[in-house]
């Protein structure tokens, strides 16, 4: 899950030290910033990771490999809270889209 509150800051723009007190941005080269796009993929493949490692932890339990129980099902929460992030996420995307194609030029 800090996995994908580093990538909505890194969106964002800015990092947090406490609860709300924003840092100075990380000062980089002019060719190091990451595009839209860049930071969508890298979401996606944190919540792709999410799910595998939940699946992996739930497989090894009904195996009989593991006998935490709790972690994977705390595993399997994040993994579906990540997803309904997506998911949101895309929504959000898809209303912009729309919004912007309905504008009259």
């Amino acid at each position: 899950m800090t996995q994908i509150y580093e990538l909505i800051q890194s969106i964002q723009g800015t990092q947090t030290i406490g609860k709300n007190e924003p840092s100075q941005p990380e000062s980089t080269s002019v060719g190091a910033t990451k595009s839209f796009g860049d930071t969508l993929t890298d979401f996606l493949d944190v919540v792709n990771d999410n799910s595998k490692e939940a699946a992996q932890q739930v497989t090894n339990v009904i195996e009989g490999k593991s006998d935490n129980l709790a972690q994977a099902m705390m595993s399997m929460e994040e993994s579906k809270l990540s997803f309904q992030l997506m998911l949101e996420i895309r929504t959000k995307l898809l209303e912009s889209y729309q919004e912007i194609s309905r504008m009259q030029v």
